[in-house]
């Protein structure tokens, strides 16, 4: 069995500024959902997402830098320190980074405040500017794959390092709320009023957040020269790409259960291995419907449990896969499964095997992180003690 060390984790989101705050939030069952104060002079009065408490102070490190990159940025320090490096032995170091909305705030400032920005916006921004600022040295990825981006980041950064193009990869998600992101998700009747309850028979649909994840990923070689112990191993990763349609999923759910099926074989273990799915979970009818038919078909037995965090810091977007690595990690090292935060009353129709009202212990070896996107793309990532 091989597979790429993970030596560090960061998590920035509605629900901590930092990894270690996020994890006991969510097992204290915190809900980051609240009346969003960013877009207060928009058409729409109303909106609830979960919104990072004085993001731009939190985060704010340079002025040159907008509010996503440096959200990331903050974020991969956390990682970097997590993981004990400092860059100051030779080593080839990488990035790559998920994001679905990329530098907004700058367009969208120009845009509805007549304001002009001196900071770029755009997609790849993010990654230009943490490159240089890291004074990075390896491959440089930006990937746009919309809610599957941090998972597809994860897997881009891992076969890196497998091929021997970097020693070591930054590797993650990142999105910050954008108007953009609201007014084509109410459009699509996609929001939910003021909560997100995946799998819940009145599911009403998903709500926004904003956050950043990273994971340090290295190579079994490079981590035992330094001497620092694993966090945990990413074993394998699962892509593919159904195009059932623009936005709804394929209810058959083909191409989920070929990713989740690719993610197991590529770790070299069998579905009866999986402990624990961390699911997409987004509250919207035909995902967890979706969702749901899937699971079952890969794991028709063995009944892994399964939960989604989105019920606490909504869905973040290019982030929420990258969030929810590192957020298994943190399960596999504690043995406890955070519920399904907002699950109060189960669809009948759903039979897999859902952990709800409140965390759950469990010795558990493997979990399987699932994350879907439009335009039928679908992503699951191995992750493993």
């Amino acid at each position: 069995m091989t597979g790429v060390a993970i030596s560090g984790v960061g998590i920035i989101s509605s629900i901590g500024d930092n990894c270690n705050e996020t994890w006991q939030s969510l097992l204290a069952g915190k809900n980051g959902a609240g009346k969003v104060k960013k877009f207060s002079n928009t058409p729409l009065k109303e909106i609830y997402a979960c919104e990072i408490e004085n993001v731009d102070v939190l985060v704010n490190e340079d002025k040159e830098m907008g509010s996503a990159t440096n959200l990331f940025y903050k974020t991969a320090k956390q990682a970097l320190s997590d993981a004990s490096l400092g860059f100051r032995e030779p080593m080839k170091v990488g990035l790559s980074i998920g994001t679905t909305m990329g530098e907004i705030d700058s367009l969208e400032s120009e845009l509805f405040n007549k304001e002009e920005s001196n900071v770029i916006g755009g997609p790849n921004v993010i990654a230009d500017k943490v490159y240089h600022k890291l004074r990075l040295n390896g491959p440089k990825w930006t990937i746009t794959n919309a809610c599957a981006a941090g998972n597809i980041a994860i897997s881009r950064a891992m076969e890196d390092i497998l091929r021997g193009n970097a020693d070591v990869m930054i590797a993650g998600g990142v999105d910050i709320l954008s108007w953009v992101a609201f007014s084509g998700f109410n459009s699509l009747r996609a929001l939910s009023p003021k909560l997100c309850t995946p799998f819940d028979r009145n599911r009403k649909g998903l709500l926004l957040g904003e956050g950043a994840g990273v994971l340090i990923l290295e190579s079994l070689e490079h981590l035992k020269k330094r001497k620092k112990g694993k966090r945990a191993v990413l074993y394998g990763y699962g892509l593919s790409s159904d195009g059932h349609h623009i936005t709804q999923p394929d209810l058959k759910g083909d191409g989920a259960v070929k990713a989740m099926k690719d993610a197991i074989k590529m770790g070299n273990i069998t579905e009866n291995d999986i402990e624990y799915v961390n699911a997409h979970g987004t509250g919207t009818l035909a995902n967890d419907q979706m969702e749901n038919i899937s699971i079952n078909r890969v794991f028709n037995s063995s009944h892994p449990y399964v939960s989604s965090i989105k019920g606490h810091l909504g869905h973040t977007l290019g982030a929420a896969s990258a969030i929810e690595a590192a957020v298994c990690v943190k399960i596999l090292e504690n043995g406890v499964i955070p519920h399904t935060q907002n699950l109060k009353e189960i669809d009948p129709k759903f039979s897999i095997n859902l952990v709800k009202d409140n965390p759950i212990s469990s010795d558990i070896k493997y979990v399987l992180s699932n994350s879907y996107a439009f335009g039928g793309v679908n992503s699951s990532i191995l992750i493993g003690r």
